[in-house]
């Protein structure tokens, strides 16, 4: 599926012949604006492959380039980065995977799949202010440096995708040296932390972030119950706990409470739907449903939502998730702005519990209202069968 120029050969190429393995150049941390290291130094090649990866990203299929979207995200991006916002540049990216990253050459990549789950303006600018940190303090440089042997070459080349196929091959290399410490990370909370009060924004939101990580890992489908990226992270339930602890002390943070939860969906709301659809292609429904689950707590009357959680039970179709998917659409219909598709939903559900005039009403509501449905002519098939069965 992959549309990315790079191949491994060309890969190891840039890797190999863009370090000089002359060592990091004495700058100071963080990296003043628009800093660009000298590339006969370790720190210059790290940057090249950065180059060469932020030219494929720029002309990816994948990447998201709604005007409205970026800005919202770049917003917060300079928000909180101040001086350093000249030197960073957004990219947000069709993918299911809940993640983010800002490069050492300060590209930002937002994955669609974060976007989906976070539910205000804090606590995505919480995992942001998490990711420019890493930044400011140079983290992914500091591994660089760790990874590359006396020949200046670097040990990348054999690193596993870790569901990341839908960004380049270089971005898949870079994973081994920004895959950060324990301490790295706990430094990047605290700076993410700071950078949120900062601006007034509620420092518990990134409590709120790790504990719904944490609920999908333990909902998880998925027998490795520890997500990749959890490996070499502090686990979710400590970073939460040690965020909740700071927020509630005396302190700045006591006034900062500005959540912008409707900021968020406004903005996330054209999109929301499809990506909702990526997610389910990736197939762990457990995942999905916990997911969608937390959403609806901030937003418990979300026909949109209610309807989702349907299709996630439908679709996984385990023990007791009929009757899960029954409620769960009937709810989305019951608030009155439910998608169509709802009842076509429950025509399903009802049809496969053998309650056929329950799936007959449903089915002729779905295309009342979507008559031209690119699904009619199936829907039809079944409306025969039940109107055929004795």
């Amino acid at each position: 599926m992959s549309q990315w120029r790079f191949t491994r050969r060309s890969l190891a190429a840039v890797l190999i012949s863009s370090i000089a393995g002359t060592g990091l150049a004495a700058v100071p941390e963080p990296p003043p604006p628009g800093y660009r290291p000298a590339l006969d130094t370790t720190e210059g090649g790290l940057w090249a492959i950065m180059d060469q990866m932020e030219a494929d990203v720029k002309v990816s299929p994948a990447l998201v380039k709604d005007e409205a979207l970026n800005a919202y995200v770049k917003k917060i991006v300079c928000d909180l980065a101040g001086p350093q916002c000249e030197s960073l540049r957004l990219y947000i990216v069709e993918d299911p995977n809940n993640n983010a990253m800002t490069a050492p050459n300060g590209m930002v990549i937002v994955w669609t799949g974060l976007l989906l789950r976070v539910q205000s303006e804090a606590e995505l600018a919480f995992v942001l202010g998490h990711e420019i940190t890493h930044y400011l303090k140079r983290h992914s440089v500091t591994n660089f440096e760790k990874a590359t042997n006396s020949a200046g070459t670097v040990r990348l080349l054999s690193v596993a995708t870790l569901g990341l196929a839908a960004l380049p091959a270089l971005l898949i290399a870079s994973g081994r040296f920004a895959s950060y410490s324990r301490d790295q990370e706990r430094e990047a909370d605290a700076g993410g932390f700071d950078l949120v009060v900062g601006k007034g924004l509620d420092p518990r939101q990134g409590a709120l972030f790790m504990t719904n990580i944490a609920a999908e890992r333990e909902a998880s489908t998925n027998r490795r119950k520890d997500f990749p990226y959890l490996q070499s992270h502090p686990q979710p339930e400590e970073r939460a706990a040690t965020i909740a602890k700071r927020a509630s002390e005396p302190g700045p943070q006591a006034s900062a409470t500005m959540l912008g939860a409707e900021t968020h969906r406004a903005a996330v709301a054209p999109h929301r739907g499809a990506w909702l659809e990526e997610e389910f292609n990736r197939g762990d429904f457990g995942q999905s449903i916990a997911m969608i689950g937390q959403l609806l707590k901030a937003e418990p009357s979300s026909a949109e939502l209610r309807y989702y959680l349907g299709e996630a039970y439908r679709r996984r179709n385990a023990k007791g998730d009929l009757e899960n998917a029954t409620k769960a659409y009937q709810e989305a219909l019951a608030q009155g702005s439910a998608p169509s598709a709802a009842y076509r939903g429950l025509g399903l559900v009802s049809l496969k519990a053998g309650q056929n005039d329950a799936a007959r009403t449903a089915f002729e509501q779905y295309l009342s209202r979507e008559p031209q449905a690119q699904d009619r002519e199936m829907v039809q098939f079944y409306l025969t069968g039940i109107k055929g069965t004795p």
